[in-house]
Formats: structure tokens, sequence, C-alpha cells
């Protein structure tokens, strides 16, 4: 039993790298990298890289639909993808400049009917019982009714599936009510759920208040700064590598869950899971286009991050 990994809000992924930019110019660009994406399609991809393969589940629609199937399948990835009519899946579009800053245009994507989104629960509590993770990842997608983010946390639940959530605003709210048994998130989107100023103090509080409705993990990253991960048993930092370069952070995000991910499935202790998590996002960095990790090099960052139990 492995992950199913949960990308609701599928895309189609453009990335471009143009070492000049500057807003207000017209660019050339000789070639872009073009693949079907979301949080959640990085995650499979880092997966992969580490030697783990995990289905992906989502939405999409229209012509871009079709294109994101069918290239996800010609990647290798079995999927469970609910198709609908409502207009165009989206485009997501990245530019990276020579010093690895990165100008992010992302569309919404269209509302899921509610027909597929009842379609869509009822495949996936027949799932559920396959894998012993589930990991929900990336933005929400439009017309989502309320409640349905915590269908699929309950509907885990009932199956001894771990759900762990990697979105934001209400749907992330609602799916730690619903007693979400894990989230990764970086610190804005910490500082939006809880209302607090991110820190190790308000991390391990947040954990705290949430725990008895089912929360068993909370890891707040922070981009090149320390993360923390809550459980029940204490509160870690964790440091990430020093980078002598940087190619693009996007996408780091999600190699981290990745790395957790992997650590999960095979067994580690937290720390050696946090510091897997850890090394797979510094692999991400040098890389143009998220998810693309390097295994040896995932393993050496992750034996030079720095992880510690603080309380």
């Amino acid at each position: 039993m492995n992950a199913l990994i949960v990308n609701l809000n599928l895309s189609v992924d453009k990335t471009a790298l143009i070492p000049s930019f500057e807003p207000g110019r017209i660019f050339r660009i000789g070639s872009t990298i073009t693949l079907p994406g979301g949080k959640g399609v990085n995650v499979a991809r880092a997966l992969r890289s580490l030697g783990l393969e995990c289905p992906i589940a989502g939405f999409a629609s229209g012509h871009n639909g079709q294109w994101i199937t069918s290239s996800l399948g010609k990647e290798g990835f079995k999927t469970f993808i609910e198709t609908h009519r409502a207009g165009e899946s989206r485009v997501c579009y990245t530019v990276a400049d020579a010093g690895g800053r990165t100008t992010d245009l992302n569309e919404e994507g269209p509302a899921v009917p509610a027909s597929s989104q009842r379609a869509f629960l009822k495949n996936f509590s027949g799932l559920a019982p396959r894998f012993r993770a589930a990991a929900v990842c990336g933005r929400t997608s439009a017309g989502l009714k309320k409640g349905f983010y915590a269908a699929l946390v309950r509907q885990a639940a009932a199956h001894g599936c771990f759900c762990v959530l990697d979105t934001s605003g209400p749907a992330l709210a609602e799916a730690v009510a619903a007693g979400a048994a894990g989230v990764k998130i970086n610190r804005y989107e910490f500082e939006e759920l809880c209302g607090r100023r991110f820190s190790q103090t308000a991390v391990l509080e947040f954990f705290g208040s949430k725990a008895p409705l089912g929360l068993k993990t909370l890891i707040v990253t922070d981009g090149p700064d320390h993360a923390y991960a809550a459980s029940p048993f204490g509160l870690w930092r964790v440091t990430p590598p020093r980078l002598r370069r940087l190619t693009s952070a996007v996408g780091a995000g999600d190699s981290f869950m990745a790395g957790f991910l992997f650590g999960f499935i095979n067994g580690f202790d937290f720390e050696r899971t946090l510091r897997l998590a850890a090394g797979a996002a510094a692999s991400d960095c040098l890389s143009l286009g998220a998810g693309f990790i390097d295994r040896a090099q995932a393993l050496d960052y992750a034996s030079r991050a720095a992880v510690r139990k603080i309380k």
C-alpha cells in the first residue's frame, strides 16, 4: 500500500527561463517546459524519483483536460481523473530569471459541476481502503460545495487512510475541522489558517488545539529558513541545507511533501522523514520545473539538513 495523490485542480504548466526578465518588455522565448501539472502532480513526480510510484486523482475538463490526462498516461502515471465539459482546465505560467526569482501567472480553472463532485467522492470512497495515505495537494477547484474537503477527510479516516493536506483558505480550515490527520503548509498559509504570526510557539499551540480533532502532524515551512513540525511527541525544528546556487524554488514545497510521504510510507522515524523532506526540497531548487529532483542529490542534502527536537 502506498499513497494516493489528490490534485483536484489539474493544470497545463508552462515554465520558461528568461535570465533578464523584467515587466513591460516583449520576450521571444526559444523553448518552454510544458507539462501536466499542479502541486499534486509535482509531488507524484518527486516521489517517483525517490522510488515510489503513486497514482493521481483529480478533475480535468475540455481540450486542456484531455491533454493533461493523455500526457500523464504517457509519463506512466496511473490516474483516477473525473472529466467534465464545463470549460477548460487551467493553464499556469512560470517565468524564472537568472537569480532564481519566479513570476507566476495561474489561471483559476472552471467550476466543477455538482454531478462530477459526487462521482469523484464516490470513487474516492472506493479508493481510500487501498492506500496507506492520501495527500490532497494544491489549490481548490472552483465550484466545490461546502463539505467536499470534509468528506474526503472523513472517508479516508473511515478506512484507516492517513489524509494529509497541502492547500489553503476555507478548504484547509474545513479539512482541519473535519479531522485531517496531517497538514503541510507554508508560513503564509499557516498565518491565514490560525490568525497568528508564524512562530514555533504558534505552531505548537495551534497543533495542540487541533490534535483532539484528529490532527497528528503539522509541518510549516518557511522557504530557506527554519521549518517547524509538530506531532503528539513534541516539536521539531528543521534547518534546510545551504545551497550554493538556486535555479528556481517553485515546487520545493511539493518535493518536501514527497519526502515526507516517502518516509511515512516506508516507516522512517520522524527525524529521518523530516531530513529526507528537507533534502528533496533542496534538490528541487536546483532544477527548472516543479517536482524534478535527483534521488542521490536529495539524500546528500538530507544528510546536511539539521533536525532538532526542541520541545
